[in-house]
């Protein structure tokens, strides 16, 4: 266990949270074609209002804040924001594409004294880059924000995410880091937006694409698959309502970025009573892999990796299977197996159902069975509980406020070939 884990442990065990992502800003600068937000929405809050919120989770023992947007820079306080959220003793990182920060800019920020400083960069290649920004020179002046800021000894992560828009992605991005002395972190989930569009699916890549480029892995087999079943079944697929809280730009709280549902609102609550009397309180403590149906009884379980939020959006059920996860974890016992058959759903599975989500039998090396897919009445009662989860009030309201977000280029963003998730047939794929 490494520190970061440590610290993640001792703060579950204590009943807190390890960190808290704040959002100051509901605009960008950037017209990102996979974005998932949906920008002037929610509105601002003010300095007064926002440090009464960084009170709050300061109070709520929590370790680690993230400052973001939209984009946190277009804000002419945040200077101030990050001065009295590093004053409450905070480990901070401030969440930006760098588009504004220059030298002068990058001086105020070294004196914060910040702990990290994530910037969104989309490739190696200023062409890629700028296709996925949609805003002509945004490469040029975001790798001079990183040089400009590991010059002054800030440290500084990389972030890409893999889109089909940028076909070098992140391997020119690991050489690029490397040479500017900064760390590099990927992703290779793209969630709906924020209104209910897909739009940013448009652009994903496909699990096969993603094994080729070595940002998904094959399955790894373990000499001991009943212990590490059980081990799986035990964790947390993520760290929803536990370690990703999210505060909006206009204080309402919820689980993660991606989770619709609002567990409370910060301007009337500080975040310590808030997580007390939130209901959903219960339901994310114990939100384990055992609480997933479906995935619980798939022997693919072991290659699978999910967001509950994206399980929401695609098959409508929070804690349930979805088509791209299914197809990542196919993709990646089909390495490891060296190729892949689907045989005809077992007799007692539902009429029609879809061999392209599970849960999945192995019959035999390289070979899979669409099973039965189980929902027990425990299942059925917190679905009950939380009409969310299956999508019951998920869609967030419309609003009066204008969208505040930057124009794209037409110019700057190229086409690009979309491959398709792929969907397995019965028999040999």
């Amino acid at each position: 266990m490494n520190g970061a884990q440590l610290l993640r442990s001792l703060a579950l065990r204590n009943g807190r949270p390890m960190g808290v992502h704040l959002q100051v800003a509901d605009r960008c600068n950037h017209a990102c074609h996979h974005c998932y937000q949906l920008q002037g929405q929610k509105g601002e809050l003010s300095f007064d209002e926002l440090r009464s919120i960084i009170d709050g989770i300061a109070d709520a023992g929590v370790f680690t804040l993230n400052v973001s947007g939209g984009e946190a820079t277009l804000r002419p306080d945040l200077f101030d924001i990050l001065r009295y959220a590093r004053g409450k003793g905070f480990a901070l990182r401030l969440f930006t594409n760098g588009f504004l920060i220059d030298e002068a800019y990058a001086d105020e920020l070294a004196r914060i004294g910040l702990l990290e400083v994530h910037v969104s960069l989309y490739s190696g290649a200023a062409e890629e880059h700028d296709a996925v920004t949609r805003v002509p020179r945004s490469f040029e002046r975001t790798v001079g924000a990183v040089a400009a800021l590991r010059a002054r000894g800030v440290r500084v992560v990389l972030k890409t995410p893999a889109t089909t828009l940028s076909p070098l992605g992140a391997r020119s991005v690991e050489a690029l880091a490397r040479s500017l002395g900064c760390e590099h972190q990927t992703s290779t989930d793209l969630t709906m937006r924020e209104d209910g569009a897909a739009d940013p699916w448009a652009v994903r890549v496909t699990p096969e694409a993603l094994l080729r480029q070595g940002m998904l892995t094959p399955w790894q087999p373990s000499e001991d698959e009943a212990r590490a079943r059980a081990s799986k079944l035990a964790a947390f697929p993520c760290g929803v309502g536990r370690s990703g809280l999210v505060v909006l730009p206009d204080g309402r709280l919820q689980a993660c970025s991606d989770t619709p549902n609002i567990l409370a609102d910060l301007t009337q609550a500080p975040l310590a009573e808030a997580l007390q009397t939130a209901p959903e309180r219960e339901l994310f403590e114990g939100l384990t892999w055992g609480r997933v149906h479906g995935c619980r009884d798939c022997d693919l379980l072991a290659a699978c990796q999910r967001c509950h939020a994206t399980a929401l959006h695609e098959g409508g059920d929070y804690l349930g299977p979805y088509p791209s996860a299914c197809a990542r974890a196919r993709a990646r016992y089909a390495a490891a197996a060296g190729s892949l058959e689907v045989t005809a759903p077992s007799e007692d599975c539902e009429p029609g159902r879809d061999p392209a989500v599970g849960p999945y039998a192995i019959v035999a090396l390289g070979v899979i069975r669409p099973s039965r897919h189980v929902r027990t009445a425990e299942d059925e009662a917190l679905a009950a509980r939380f009409g969310w989860l299956r999508g019951e009030g998920a869609k967030p309201a419309e609003s009066g406020l204008v969208t505040i977000r930057r124009k794209p280029s037409t110019a700057s963003l190229q086409s690009s070939a979309v491959e398709p998730c792929s969907v397995p047939q019965v028999g040999r794929v």
